[in-house]
């Protein structure tokens, strides 16, 4: 009998255990911003060196897409702690071309004010980007797939994308623009996985420092130009905290309930 009311118990402390462990991780919690440590490619080179390139296109227009061609990517910087073959965790990035097509306009698609700016937002369907280039020294010996991913808001409220655009004319900025998006990425190459030691091939982004050269053409009503700087920082899928939690919470009823037999 008192054997009986000792399972019992363990197993109510069993359960109290795994509903404290899922009830302390919300469902939809924290910052936009992806947070862990991050892969980091960018535009530049040795010495710091931007390198410019590429080309930009936006149509002004409800529904209308952004799209970036062949972006120069020169450089990846591995997340600390997983710095791979290199000491510094850096590595070049030879053919590195980083391609954009985001979702639809959603909002502030028409119209520039009288500074000569627009700023518009763009939802993430449909949207996609991709990273392509070699990484001799992680033994990608040819031009392939990096990375792959496309524009999501990651369960917030903000747009997936926003774009500043400014005219020529601008008093402050004179034909330069700027982008923020954020993305789920699904997609990483099998090399890079293995040997920075990442846990998954996939995981979340935040498209940072993409600054453009462009200008307003009136004949199509369109911005167009060249990318002058560019920064991908994905963050790899880690161990889902719930996940780790509920494992944690069976171990330790295994353990109450393994006392509770020996008494």
């Amino acid at each position: 009998m008192n054997k009986m009311k000792n399972m019992k118990a363990a197993a109510l402390i069993c359960v109290a255990i795994i509903g404290i462990a899922l009830v302390a991780i919300p469902a939809n919690a924290g910052s936009i911003k992806p947070k862990g440590s991050a892969i980091d490619f960018s535009s530049s080179g040795p010495g710091n060196l931007q390198h410019t390139g590429g080309s930009i296109q936006f149509t002004e227009g409800f529904g209308n897409v952004l799209t970036i061609t062949n972006a120069p990517i020169y450089e990846l910087h591995a997340p600390a702690g997983s710095h791979g073959p290199s000491k510094n965790g850096l590595y070049a990035v030879t053919s590195g071309e980083l391609n954009v097509t985001t979702g639809p306009c959603i909002s502030f698609c028409n119209g520039i004010n009288g500074n000569g700016y627009q700023g518009a937002n763009f939802s993430g369907t449909g949207s996609s980007l991709t990273l392509t280039g070699e990484i001799a020294s992680l033994g990608i010996g040819s031009p392939e797939l990096l990375i792959a991913g496309f524009f999501s808001n990651l369960g917030s409220n903000a747009p997936a994308t926003h774009v500043g655009l400014n005219k020529s004319t601008n008093a402050k900025y004179p034909g330069t623009g700027g982008m923020n998006s954020y993305l789920d990425i699904t997609y990483i190459n099998p090399r890079i996985v293995d040997l920075l030691h990442l846990k998954d091939g996939s995981g979340e982004s935040q498209l940072t420092e993409l600054y453009f050269n462009l200008d307003f053409l009136m004949s199509s009503q369109s911005w167009s130009g060249t990318v002058a700087a560019s920064d991908l920082n994905v963050v790899p899928t880690a161990e889902p905290a719930n996940f780790i939690l509920l494992g944690s919470a069976l171990l330790a009823a295994a353990w109450i309930l393994r006392r509770t037999r020996a008494s």
